[in-house]
């Protein structure tokens, strides 16, 4: 052996730099003397429900640290098809440590590696064959011995060789075979017993009461219970005892606080307030435990003795393990659109199958019934504090959790200060608004005009004196780690000297149009108001004149000759005088014809000029 691995290595040398192919044909041609293997230390394993069970293993390959090294390996289950990554640090050493065991774990499994000069895989063919039993307390009486029971401790393989027994809650000192003999017949021999196997003290058989007509005993509906914090829990239990004894006490313990001494829960402080005993009447032993904490968490039991000075510790009883809620996010911050779990969390799972409530920001979001609420597509707005509760113990809710959800920019908007028109010269600030999570980091302000497209710079705000060339349309634009978005266009145009001066230009001719027409009034109203004068004035005159007809009788008379001769000396031509005699008819005919019928006619000339 000892030549070939020397001969093999002596080969691998001078084929240093050859193709891995003839290496691979050298080991072939002295694989019978190499010795890759996998070994175990035994073909057939039996593991206990719920304890955990080791796979002994060991692996070789011949020229570890001689240019050989280990390339990888894993175990795997031909039942469950199970593949289990193996850490070459403890070469070599490959064994399996299984944790929890149950009947799925039973089957077959193998070890198998390969190394650099060895790419195919190295495994034992028949591998380990692992079995998983429990225990069980079986009683069957012995043959052509009366009042004699065997018990035994029974599982489908064998587990060891040393066993432990209990009776009542007490080790049975002595007692450490598989099977152990009773007499029926004495009294000290009766009662619940239960066995576990040697180093496996933790996972214990059912207790069973021997013998069965008599036995004593406390049965619980659960072997465990998970309870919210600031709940109520009931533990239903029973219990029994000999006919012909009396019960003299009768109480519950929390195993972990009696320091080896049972003591009643109603002597003690931590439960004062927090323990009821629901079992009024016999065989009852039913218990509440109300508004509990994290600290009454622990393994309770019934104990009661009899005025015949038996006595019975239902051990094992009933752990109760007290959890408060959390919840829990997949993912601390995530981005709108994407889809988010929110686990109302327990240290264990709660016994009654309970319906959630979930508050968001202290208010009732939802009611699952399970512990989770999704969120398929989250959005910006769902963002909050979240806390869940037990429904129907609402007040005692799991502490906040925040749920950050980031978005893009949003409801990106342009302010302009000042507003309406602008004149040329005015100081003008845009300002650029979004709704943005995580805030805006950068503002970008864009300039259009059919002429031309620019960046006028970055910021909040932007601010110019406005002239021409500003003119044109602006919009901003918004932009976070997530994401960017556009404000709708704004536009801005100057608004020219002239066009400024029109106003008061129109006003001013307005008012100069108004005065001349308020002049032109009141000229009328003076010329109207003296006419009227006039009329009004005449018309009283004519008024006081009698309203009959005036007939005249004219008479003409010729004037002296040195008369005329100085009247024509003067220009005058000539003047007929007449003696008129006025005549008056009836009133009636004169106001019939109108006052237009009594206008006298004269044509007078002026004498006083002679």
């Amino acid at each position: 052996m000892w030549v070939a691995q020397h001969s093999l290595q002596a080969a691998v040398m001078l084929f240093k730099d050859v193709d891995v192919f003839w290496v691979h044909f050298l080991l072939g041609l002295t694989a019978v003397q190499c010795e890759w293997s996998v070994t175990h230390s035994s073909r057939r394993v039996c593991g206990l429900k719920g304890a955990s069970v080791v796979l002994s293993c060991t692996y070789q390959y011949p020229w570890k640290g001689r240019g050989d090294t280990y390339g990888g390996g894993e175990w795997y289950g031909e039942k469950s098809q199970r593949v289990i990554k193996h850490s070459h640090s403890n070469y070599p050493d490959c064994s399996l440590n299984i944790d929890k065991l149950s009947e799925n774990h039973a089957g077959v499994y193998k070890f198998r590696f390969y190394t650099a000069l060895h790419l195919t895989w190295i495994t034992d063919k028949t591998g380990v064959v692992l079995s998983i039993t429990d225990l069980q307390v079986k009683e069957e009486a012995v043959s052509r011995k009366q009042n004699q029971i065997k018990v035994t401790c029974s599982t489908s393989c064998i587990l060891g060789s040393e066993y432990v027994w209990y009776k009542n809650g007490q080790i049975l000192q002595g007692k450490t075979t598989a099977s152990i003999l009773l007499d029926s017949t004495k009294l000290p021999e009766k009662g619940n017993f239960y066995c576990a196997v040697r180093g496996y003290e933790a996972h214990r058989s059912p207790a069973r009461c021997i013998p069965r007509k008599q036995c004593w005993g406390a049965t619980y509906s659960s072997n465990s219970i998970c309870a919210l914090k600031g709940s109520s829990v009931v533990i239903p239990c029973t219990y029994k005892y000999p006919r012909d004894h009396r019960i003299k006490t009768k109480y519950w313990f929390n195993k972990q606080k009696s320091n080896n001494h049972p003591e009643d829960l109603l002597l003690n402080k931590e439960y004062w307030n927090h323990v009821q005993n629901l079992g009024i009447e016999d065989n009852n032993c039913t218990l509440r435990l109300k508004d509990i904490g994290v600290g009454h968490s622990g393994e309770y039991a019934f104990r009661f003795t009899t005025e015949q000075g038996e006595g019975y510790t239902g051990l094992p009883g009933v752990t109760i393990i007290v959890t408060a809620l959390q919840v829990m996010v997949t993912s601390a911050a995530v981005t709108e659109g994407e889809r988010v779990t929110l686990t109302c969390s327990t240290t264990c799972t709660l016994s009654d199958h309970p319906t959630f409530t979930w508050f968001k920001n202290s208010l009732i979001h939802k009611r699952t019934t399970d512990k989770n609420l999704h969120f398929d597509l989250v959005q910006g707005h769902d963002s909050g504090n979240y806390s869940c509760a037990v429904r129907g113990h609402e007040s005692v809710a799991s502490i906040d959790v925040f749920l950050y959800v980031r978005y893009e920019p949003k409801n990106v908007s342009v302010s302009l200060s000042p507003s309406g028109e602008i004149e040329e010269g005015t100081l003008v600030t845009l300002t650029c608004s979004s709704d943005a999570n995580p805030p805006v980091h950068t503002y970008t302000w864009h300039f259009t005009t059919p002429a031309r497209w620019s960046v006028m710079g970055t910021g909040e705000s932007l601010t110019f004196n406005m002239t021409p060339v500003h003119s044109g349309l602006y919009h901003c634009e918004a932009q976070n780690e997530v994401g960017s978005h556009n404000s709708t266009d704004v536009l801005l145009d100057v608004k020219k000297e002239e066009d400024a001066a029109w106003p008061v230009k129109a006003g001013i001719i307005i008012f100069m149009v108004i005065v001349i027409l308020l002049a032109l009034g009141i000229v009328s109203l003076r010329k109207w108001g003296a006419k009227s004068t006039a009329n009004t004035q005449r018309a009283l005159e004519n008024a006081q004149s009698d309203l009959t007809t005036v007939y005249s009788s004219v008479s003409a008379h010729t004037l002296p000759s040195d008369l005329t001769q100085r009247v024509g000396s003067h220009g005058l031509g000539d003047v007929q005088y007449a003696s008129v005699r006025f005549s008056h008819t009836r009133r009636q005919e004169a106001s019939a014809r109108g006052l237009e019928d009594c206008v006298v006619y004269s044509n007078v000339r002026d004498l006083s000029q002679s």
